[in-house]
């Protein structure tokens, strides 16, 4: 009898409506059961999915809508249109966002670069459960890596995967872990995806995303490894599995996507050719808004053509922050590689520091738009810190703009990251400081509350392996 192999995952989340996915073993419909009472005795069938199909791996979403907004429900997802039994308690649980704009003090959790070392690894999802039950922490952000498909010797399968179903079977090993998959039964999850969910460090060479690219030095450690051929490249049906696996297991349950890429009448991710869109997306939750972009998809590098996120998607980010600069008054940009946090040793130029003119594009349109109250949040660096930029804004005027990373989950830390640390200089950054760097498995934690007037208070704390605090900053 078919059974659910991962899941069940919340996601896409609105004050009214939630997603809620799962993959199985084998073809069926998910059900999407909701209740009141511990037991789920009330159950009610609130959706159901579409076929789920060998074309989509099996995996699906339920659509769950007219929910009621910052509310509680126990839920159940099966592969039965019969109830859930009462004796299968305790049922998971989650509660709906406030309305939108409504000034609701919250707490989430973020971080990224998961890459469990055995059988018995993710434990530090077992601390975020405890905070989560302990300070009613919302939701999480699970913003790269959240497989390592091209290390061979920790991701289940004992290779580089190179095929659609080896990625797969990397999803299922390091998705199963226990805490993980506990965690997220309960937290609500938003994702975006980073390089090693296609391969390490990789990008394309020409913009119709037709050649890509990794390291000339990962090509060389894998010949000396005795790699196989099919290891060491990484040709476009390759790009096109390891996106199909990503939408299978992340993008098909995130919210509207804002300039949605091309899927065909399967419901299979397509590689397009030129700027057909992207997997970025916005949310909010009540008085805050999110924009999650996605750094990966569209990144070319040849020569001195150097871009990240595409003039699609550069758009809709600048018309979002357009849209949201006075309306609410938090806004976090989601980047899965940090952007303030410059280091002199950055021999991949992977992260932001390598794209020095969008990253500037950035910092300048919130500089001459007057667009305060932004905090970026960041993963990949495998350390975590917090820094702060002042940006030069209209009439002489400070701007105030934080970036907190967290990372990595389980991944070797960097300990070198806060020795090479180069703080940027001049253009539309007025000074800008390091507040604290800390180079241990870790995860965030950010705190938003607002006072009598409505005004915000942003706090970011950095909890290590245990849930111990590592470090915190913010205003």
């Amino acid at each position: 009898m078919d059974e659910l192999l991962l899941g069940p995952i919340v996601g896409g989340l609105k004050p009214d409506r939630a997603f809620f996915w799962g993959r199985a073993s084998g073809p069926g419909v998910l059900y999407a059961w909701l209740g009141s009472k511990p037991d789920m005795s009330d159950a009610w069938l609130a959706g159901k999915s579409l076929p789920l199909t060998a074309e989509n791996g099996y995996a699906g979403v339920a659509p769950v809508n007219e929910l009621s907004p910052n509310t509680r429900y126990r839920y159940a997802l099966s592969l039965s249109d019969q109830p859930p039994r009462p004796e299968q308690a305790p049922f998971p649980r989650f509660t709906t966002f406030p309305l939108d704009r409504q000034s609701t003090s919250f707490t989430f959790a973020f971080g990224s670069c998961f890459r469990p070392e055995n059988e018995q690894g993710g434990r530090i999802f077992d601390a975020i459960d405890r905070l989560r039950q302990e300070q009613d922490v919302r939701f999480i952000l699970l913003i790269g890596d959240q497989i390592y498909a091209d290390a061979y010797d920790k991701n289940g399968i004992g290779k580089i995967a190179c095929s659609l179903q080896e990625y797969r079977d990397v999803y299922s090993y390091t998705w199963s872990r226990p805490p993980f998959r506990k965690l997220l039964m309960n937290l609500p999850a938003f994702m975006t995806l980073d390089d090693h969910e296609v391969d390490d460090d990789w990008r394309w060479q020409d913009k119709d995303r037709q050649w890509a690219h990794i390291p000339w030095w990962d090509k060389v450690q894998r010949w000396f490894q005795r790699r196989p051929p099919q290891e060491r490249n990484i040709p476009l049906k390759r790009v096109q599995d390891a996106l199909q696996a990503y939408w299978e297991h992340q993008g098909m349950h995130a919210p509207h996507l804002e300039l949605p890429p091309a899927v065909n009448i399967a419901g299979q991710y397509a590689l397009a050719k030129g700027d057909p869109g992207s997997l970025a997306y916005n949310f909010s939750f009540g008085s805050a808004a999110f924009f999650v972009l996605d750094t990966r998809t569209m990144r070319v590098c040849k020569g001195r053509e150097r871009s990240m996120l595409s003039e699609g998607q550069w758009r809709v980010l600048e018309d979002w922050l357009l849209r949201v600069k006075d309306a609410y008054p938090v806004k976090f940009i989601v980047t899965s590689c940090a952007l303030l946090f410059r280091m002199w040793l950055d021999v991949p130029r992977d992260r932001w520091s390598g794209f020095p003119e969008e990253r500037d594009r950035l910092l300048r349109f919130l500089a001459e738009n007057g667009i305060g109250n932004v905090y970026l949040l960041a993963g990949d660096l495998h350390s975590a810190h917090a820094v702060c930029a002042y940006l030069n804004g209209p009439g002489g005027r400070k701007i105030p703009l934080w970036e907190f990373c967290s990372t990595p989950f389980e991944q070797q830390p960097n300990t070198l990251s806060s020795r090479t640390y180069w703080p940027l200089r001049g253009g539309p950054v007025h000074s800008q400081r390091l507040e604290f760097s800390a180079a241990k498995h870790n995860f965030g934690l950010v705190r938003v509350s607002y006072d009598d007037m409505g005004s915000p208070s942003v706090l970011f704390e950095v909890r290590g392996a245990q849930g111990e605090l590592l470090g915190k900053a913010g205003e």
